[in-house]
């Protein structure tokens, strides 16, 4: 308790020091919504009622204000859990992560446990085989489709897949059909399933390659390990070495790897979301960053901050 109390007084100034490097790289861009919106209103921008109601905008987000106040304002703020109103469409942060975060979620619970689910049985069986035809040919193949682009890949599936010239099997992006809202629970779900196909294919296959491999490597250091020969010298079958004695020993760095991948869960991808049309974290970021939506930036940013830096805590203990 002691150590873990440690860690997290020494995350504060690491967690204060991302914040506060992201905030000031929001402000020094250039350009900013306010900006932009008067960009927009042509001539009626030079109007002194267009001039004013964009000063008050800008006092209201704290941008007529030094960086270093401005800043201690939003953290202020963030420690009453007020993450502020949205600059685009004046929705509370809060309420457009809420809309945002299950999205994502689903997606990459989904899309972990099937990286997880196909990678370590290739794993364990391309150590158990080492230097066989089924370690190489699963290395190649694996690498292969590591080095494909996504947006490529996920541009192909849509081609072949979605469009009506050829097998037109599933939707061509979404989350649900508009026609699903009168649908019972299950076949609800099962539109939901149905949308995220694609999207899961599109983000699993890259990582079948690295997880596979790290496996692999995890379980050939375990069996050559002393307590696996006395295990094999006992006469327990091969099937108990494996999976009993020497996967459950590998088991402790892939647990591991797992808690940094805490923050992926609600990072989304930008790339695959932005391709299917999903309303999730990662196009809620992007969208923002090109609004210059600062409280949303910075809602999103604290979030991420505060997964890595508990999943690195959970991976040290």
């Amino acid at each position: 308790m002691k150590y873990a109390a440690k860690r997290i007084l020494l995350m504060i100034p690491t967690f204060l020091g991302i914040t506060f490097i992201t905030y000031a790289m929001v402000r020094v861009a250039p350009g900013d919504y306010t900006s932009l919106r008067a960009g927009l209103q042509g001539e009626l921008s030079q109007s002194a009622d267009m001039k004013m109601v964009l000063e008050q905008e800008r006092r209201l987000y704290g941008l007529d204000r030094p960086i270093i106040a401005g800043y201690a304002d939003w953290l202020w703020k963030l420690v009453r859990l007020d993450f502020g109103i949205s600059r685009k469409d004046r929705k509370p942060v809060s309420e457009r992560i809420a809309e945002s975060l299950p999205i994502t979620l689903a997606l990459n619970i989904i899309t972990m446990c099937v990286i997880y689910f196909v990678s370590i049985p290739i794993g364990i069986y391309a150590a158990v085989r080492k230097d066989s035809l089924f370690d190489r040919g699963s290395s190649l193949a694996l690498f292969v489709l590591y080095s494909l682009p996504s947006f490529w890949v996920g541009l192909l599936l849509i081609m072949f897949l979605s469009s009506s010239e050829y097998l037109n099997a599933f939707p061509l992006g979404g989350i649900v059909s508009d026609w699903a809202e009168g649908f019972g629970f299950f076949k609800w779900l099962l539109n939901v399933a149905w949308h995220l196909v694609l999207p899961v294919v599109t983000l699993t296959y890259g990582g079948f390659a690295f997880l596979s491999r790290y496996t692999r490597a995890n379980m050939l250091e375990v069996v050559n390990q002393q307590y696996i020969t006395t295990a094999r010298s006992k006469g327990l079958s091969d099937a108990r070495v494996v999976l009993v004695h020497a996967f459950r020993n590998s088991l402790v760095p892939l647990v591991t790897l797992m808690a940094t991948l805490l923050p992926a869960l609600l990072g989304g991808s930008v790339i695959v979301e932005k391709i299917f049309s999903i309303p999730g974290m990662g196009m809620l970021a992007f969208e923002a960053i090109l609004a210059r939506d600062i409280p949303v930036i910075m809602a999103i940013e604290a979030i991420a901050a505060v997964l890595t830096l508990a999943g690195i805590l959970l991976a040290d203990l």
